[in-house]
Formats: structure tokens, C-alpha cells, sequence
């Protein structure tokens, strides 16, 4: 069996270098920012031009703007996402003539994004989530102790934080799809690990268990540790049939999932207990006994 405890400093190194790589990556290469936060216009047109054709359409209006068009898989819908700048009045007019001087693309959707709007949006992003982590840290302080709330909170930031360097790694569009990833990551994160949480606390509540505090987050991790790999493949495995079968504009979405359960698995049987104990809970049971 495992000593996952004894693991706790290499946990913590690792970590660690994972942090400073991802601060690392998102301070060189920055978030690939979708239209929901940058603003600009988004396109559904169903043609039978290839990606490559419908860009060399839109490269005629000789501008640097960010031109993005995906293709569903197994239609001949086209997503075309066209980054704004400040002239949008003429340049949104220039894009409308286009697409209507070229009658082979049927316009499905159409719809402009302004920046003010993606600013807001950007605003009410972040309340959400800091609103959702002070609930999240209320509740499990309540509910264990300040401990396991510091632990908790700190696990699912680092799941979440190094998910985002994941997404600027590999240039993945930083969009409201993401936003709802990086919740989901967060729900999977807090819940593998209160799972722990609760067993530590039943396991050091028994009057008659004379065990080390090692010990009993060992046997905490033992005996979940066969449900927690079990959940973990079963989501990875549903998760990649979205990926293999979903459209391509929604692939995304899954593969972020992917990486953040695999992290999330990591912080919960690694990290979490072992931030529990450096908090001195132990102390807290010793003084309980007292």
C-alpha cells in the first residue's frame, strides 16, 4: 500500500513547480481570449467551402484582425468568429457586404459582441467564481473545520489555476465554454476531496483508534482510493467519446475536463490530508481528547 502521507513534501515540490510553470506560461503567451471577452462578430453559415476557402474569403478586407472559422464535424455548418476593433461601425458593415457578395455561404446566425459588453462580462465571471469559493470555504469550515476549508480551497485553485496554464499551453480559446470547464473542475475537485475529508474525520473521531495522524490519512486515502480511481476513469472515459464524437468547435471543452480531472485526482489523494496536518489539526484532535 501506498504511504501517500510520506509523499507530502515531493506532493509539494511538484506542486510548487507546476505553479511557477504555469505562472510562467500565462506571463509569456497570455490567455487566448474568445470573442465573449474581446468582443466582435460571430457567424453561423451553412457552404460547402472548406475552412481554408472561407478564410481566403475574409483575407480580401486586409486587416490583422483574429479570423477563426471551425467546422462541424459531419455538417457543412462553418462557426465564423471575427475579433473587432474600433472602426466596428464600417468594419461590421465591410463583413455583412462580404458574406452578401458571396450568396455560396448561407448565414444561419449572426450576432455582434461589443466590448463593452465582453467587460462586463469579465466582471460578472470573476464575482461568480470568488462568490462561489467564499460559499464552498463557509460550508466546509461549518461543516469540518478551518482547516479542511483552507485545505479544500487551496486544492481546487491549484486544479483551477494550473487548468488555465494548460488552456495557454496549448492556445485553447478562453470563451464562456471554459469558464464553465474550469467550474466544472472546480465541483469535481471540492467534491473527490470533502469525500476524503469526511472519511479523516470519521477514521479520528473513533475513541478507539490509537493510530499516528499519518496513518490515519493513509487508511482515509485506502479506503476511497478505489472509488476515487474508479470515478475518475469512468469521467475520463466519457469524456473522451465527447471528445472523439462532439463537434469540433465543442472538443475543447472536454480535453480542459480531461486535464483538470486528472490534477483534481492528484490534489485530492496528494495534497489535500497532507495540507490538513501542516495546519496542526492534529494538535486540534490532541486538545478534543484532552
Amino acid at each position: 500500500m501506498i504511504n501517500f502521507y510520506s509523499y507530502k513534501n515531493k506532493s509539494y515540490l511538484a506542486s510548487s513547480a507546476l505553479i511557477i510553470l504555469t505562472v510562467m506560461i500565462i506571463f509569456f503567451k497570455g490567455l487566448n481570449l474568445g470573442i465573449d471577452f474581446k468582443g466582435g462578430l460571430n457567424f453561423e453559415v451553412r457552404t460547402n467551402l472548406s475552412n481554408e476557402q472561407i478564410l481566403n474569403v475574409f483575407q480580401v478586407i486586409n486587416s490583422d484582425r483574429e479570423i477563426i472559422v471551425k467546422k462541424e464535424i459531419g455538417s457543412d455548418v462553418h462557426t465564423i468568429r471575427i475579433e473587432t476593433g474600433d472602426d466596428n461601425a464600417s468594419f461590421i458593415e465591410e463583413i455583412n457586404q462580404l458574406i452578401l457578395d458571396h450568396p455560396e455561404m448561407e448565414v444561419l446566425i449572426s450576432e455582434y459582441i461589443e466590448p463593452t459588453f465582453s467587460d462586463e462580462l469579465i466582471k460578472n465571471s470573476l464575482y461568480a467564481m470568488v462568490s462561489s469559493l467564499l460559499v464552498i470555504a463557509f460550508y466546509i469550515w461549518i461543516r469540518f473545520d478551518w482547516q479542511f476549508a483552507a485545505s479544500g480551497i487551496f486544492a481546487l485553485l491549484h486544479d483551477v489555476f494550473i487548468a488555465i496554464g494548460f488552456m495557454s499551453l496549448f492556445n485553447i480559446e478562453f470563451n464562456l465554454t471554459m469558464i464553465a470547464a474550469l467550474l466544472l473542475i472546480a465541483g469535481y475537485s471540492i467534491n473527490d476531496t470533502i469525500v476524503l475529508f469526511d472519511r479523516l474525520r470519521t477514521i479520528t473521531s473513533d475513541e478507539n483508534n490509537k493510530d499516528s495522524f499519518s496513518d490515519n490519512v493513509n487508511n482515509s486515502i485506502k479506503l476511497n482510493l478505489r472509488r476515487t480511481i474508479l470515478t475518475s476513469f469512468t469521467t475520463i472515459l466519457a469524456l473522451i467519446c465527447l471528445v472523439i464524437l462532439a463537434p469540433v468547435n465543442l472538443t475543447e471543452m472536454p480535453i480542459v475536463f480531461i486535464f483538470g480531472v486528472l490534477i483534481g485526482t492528484y490534489s485530492s489523494l496528494f495534497l489535500a490530508l497532507s495540507i490538513v496536518g501542516d495546519l496542526n489539526y492534529e494538535a486540534v484532535l490532541k486538545a478534543r481528547d484532552s
